[in-house]
């Protein structure tokens, strides 16, 4: 009987030793396969493809549709033809913008739009070629190109301009934009972005700053700014974005006055939609008409309360 009690507690013993080898086997080779695999990737940095005037650096999924309704109504201030009489600008409607953007590849869209201002038709892309993660890419790059022309009637377009010594042609109506934005995730805070571009139009009318400088408005206009989330809850937010516009002809211009944009927003996200009330001093929505037309400023009551809906649809 002792010698067949040493034999069980022995092999009790081997067998104790065996599951604990084993054990630390198995955690080194979790160790090895956890630092071999993908970092995991982020929830989403932001909702939706663009803010409120500024575009973010998410694109649409692959075979996937959004489509998209932005308004603006007329400025709040009695100073810029507001107050009781419009019910501070909602009888008034300065833009409104339709869009179409597609998923073509991953990180890569392309889409279409059409703004009342101008009679806007733009195409535009955005590519992001640097994503963040958890481990190893802080940031998110992404490029953005935009080409508008502004079919609309030649007394419109040209506008104070003598056309006896400035013809008019169809390459006139021709604008473009390129942008690049690099933007980060701060957890469950929010997200921040920085871009910077530039902004060309085909003609423009080179009528001299002459309260100021003497400048004249010049056909490409260099631009940056900031855009950014802050997070309420899993589906609503406060956002924000701000253009700052680089052009001496447009500093102190008291025969026509500009400003830099800045817009205030609260999103919502339901699944499919995400909608946006939004506060902005720019009277146009896209970027190609706001960028060189920024008139009003908040100082004055110069903002107008939009609102935007975009819907994904799988195509």
């Amino acid at each position: 009987m002792q010698i067949k009690k040493r034999l069980l507690l022995g092999a009790a013993f081997v067998c104790a030793s065996f599951v604990a080898q084993s054990q630390s086997l198995l955690g080194i080779t979790d160790s090895i396969a956890s630092a071999t695999q993908p970092p995991p990737p982020l929830e989403s940095t932001w909702k939706d493809t663009r803010l409120i005037e500024a575009q973010t650096t998410k694109t649409t999924s692959p075979g996937v549709m959004v489509f998209r309704v932005m308004h603006r109504f007329g400025s709040m201030g009695s100073d810029y033809g507001g107050g009781v009489h419009t019910l501070y600008g909602f009888d008034v409607v300065t833009d409104v913008y339709l869009s179409f953007e597609f998923g073509i590849l991953k990180n890569l869209e392309v889409g279409f739009g059409r703004s009342k201002q101008q009679e806007l038709l733009d195409l535009n892309f955005k590519y992001r070629p640097l994503t963040q993660k958890s481990v190893g890419m802080p940031v998110s790059v992404a490029i953005y190109g935009d080409a508008g022309i502004t079919p609309e009637q030649t007394a419109l377009f040209y506008q104070g301009a003598d056309l006896t010594h400035y013809p008019e042609s169809t390459t006139d109506l021709l604008s473009y934009i390129g942008q690049v934005m690099v933007d980060r995730k701060f957890g469950n805070i929010g997200s921040l972005e920085l871009f910077a571009g530039l902004h060309h139009r085909n003609y423009v009318l080179r009528v001299p700053n002459v309260t100021n400088n003497g400048d004249k408005d010049s056909n490409t206009i260099a631009y940056t700014g900031a855009a950014g989330r802050i997070r309420l809850s899993k589906h609503a937010a406060i956002t924000f974005d701000y253009f700052y516009i680089m052009s001496s002809y447009r500093v102190n211009n008291l025969a026509t006055p500009f400003y830099n944009c800045f817009s205030l927003g609260y999103e919502i996200e339901t699944g499919g939609h995400v909608f946006e009330i939004n506060l902005s001093n720019g009277a146009y929505i896209n970027e190609i008409n706001m960028i060189p037309n920024v008139n009003q400023t908040w100082m004055k009551e110069g903002f107008k309360l939009g609102f935007a809906i975009s819907r994904a649809f799988n195509i």
